[in-house]
C-alpha cells in the first residue's frame, strides 16, 4: 500500500490532461511535416500511424514524471488548504511525511529532466521551463497564491502550452508556429482550471490563498469559463484543429448549463466532460493511448474505494 501511495501521490488522473494535450500537440506537428494544407478538412485525417510509438511512449512517461513532481510539490505546500477542503489525503493525513514527499518530488523531476534530454534538447529544455513554472506556482516565496492572475497564468503556461510544445518538439523545431497552435489549449486550459477553483473557496479563504473565483464569484467565473471555450473552439477552427474543435464543441453545452444554472455540480461535470471527449480524440490518433487511460481510471477505482473508502473519479459532476 505504501508504493501505491507513492504512485498515487502524483495524481495520475490530473496527469492525463497533460498527456493528452501533449499528444495532439504531436499530432499537429506531425501534420506540419507533411505539409498538408491547413484548411482542407478532408487532408486531415482522425487516424494516423506514422508517428514513432517508441519516442512517443518516452515522451509520456517523462510526461508523466514532470507533472507527477509538480503535483507533489503542490501538495507539499498545499497541505493545510487540502485538509480544510477535505481532499488529497495523503500528505494532509500524515500517510506520506513530507520527507518522503521532497525525496520523491526531486527524484521524479530530475529523472523526467535527464530523460527528456535524451529524446531531444529541445524536449529537455521545455521540461526544465515546466519544473519552473511549477516550481514558481507551489513555492511560496513567489507569493502566487496571493495573485490570482500569476496562479491563473502559469495553469495556462504549463498545462497548455508547455504541454502541446511536449508533442511538438518530437518532430518539429520550437517556434513561434508550435506556440500560436497551442493557443485552443491555453484558452480550454484555463476555462477547466477557473471551474476547478470554485470547489475550493472555503479552504482556500481560510489559509490566504487567492483565486479568481474568489474574486468574481460563482456566476462570473462560470461565464468567464463558458467563453474562454467558445473562444478556443474559434481558434481551434481558424487553426484547422477539428479535433479539437469537436472535443471542445461536445464540452461547450455543459459549460453552458453550469454557467445558466450557477452550479458547482455541472461546473465539475463540464470539467469531466471536456477532458474526457479530448482523450478520446487523442486516442483515435495515438491507439495505444486509450489502453494508458483506461488502466489509469481503473487503478484509480480500485485504490481510492480501498485506502479512502471513497469513488474517484467519477463521471457525474457530484465526484472529487
Amino acid at each position: 500500500m505504501k508504493l501505491l501511495d507513492y504512485i498515487f501521490l502524483t495524481r495520475p488522473m490530473l496527469i492525463i490532461p497533460v498527456w493528452t494535450i501533449a499528444l495532439l500537440g504531436a499530432r499537429a506537428a506531425e501534420w506540419r511535416s507533411r505539409g498538408t494544407n491547413p484548411f482542407t478538412l478532408d487532408r486531415y485525417p482522425f487516424v494516423d500511424f506514422s508517428q514513432d510509438d517508441r519516442q512517443m511512449l518516452l515522451m509520456l512517461a517523462m510526461s508523466t514524471l514532470l507533472a507527477g513532481g509538480i503535483f507533489i510539490l503542490n501538495q507539499i505546500f498545499d497541505v493545510e488548504s487540502d485538509r480544510r477542503n477535505k481532499k488529497l489525503f495523503l500528505i494532509a493525513d500524515g500517510h506520506v511525511s513530507l520527507t518522503e514527499a521532497w525525496v520523491l518530488y526531486i527524484l521524479t523531476t530530475t529523472v523526467a529532466i535527464v530523460g527528456a534530454f535524451l529524446i531531444n534538447w529541445q524536449l529537455g529544455f521545455l521540461f526544465v521551463v515546466g519544473a519552473l513554472v511549477g516550481l514558481q506556482y507551489s513555492f511560496p516565496f513567489f507569493k502566487l497564491r496571493e495573485h490570482p492572475y500569476k496562479s491563473f497564468r502559469n495553469n495556462m503556461l504549463g498545462h497548455g502550452t508547455l504541454a502541446f510544445l511536449f508533442g511538438w518538439v518530437l518532430t518539429q523545431n520550437f517556434n513561434i508556429e508550435g506556440i500560436i497552435k497551442s493557443l485552443p489549449y491555453v484558452l480550454a486550459v484555463g476555462a477547466v482550471y477557473l471551474n476547478t477553483t470554485l470547489p475550493d473557496l472555503e479552504g482556500d479563504k481560510a489559509v490566504g490563498k487567492k483565486t479568481y473565483a474568489m474574486e468574481w464569484g460563482l456566476g462570473r467565473t462560470l461565464r468567464i469559463s463558458f467563453w474562454m471555450t467558445v473562444a478556443a473552439v474559434v481558434f481551434a477552427i481558424l487553426f484547422a484543429d477539428y479535433a479539437f474543435a469537436l472535443a471542445a464543441a461536445i464540452s461547450l453545452p455543459f459549460f453552458a448549463a453550469a454557467w445558466r444554472h450557477k452550479s458547482l455540480t455541472e461546473a465539475t461535470l463540464a470539467t469531466k466532460v471536456s477532458i474526457l471527449a479530448l482523450s478520446l480524440f487523442a486516442a483515435i490518433y495515438f491507439p495505444p493511448y486509450l489502453a494508458i487511460v483506461l488502466l489509469v481510471v481503473v487503478a484509480s477505482r480500485i485504490y481510492y474505494a480501498a485506502r479512502f473508502s471513497i469513488k474517484y473519479p467519477v463521471l457525474t459532476g457530484k465526484g472529487k
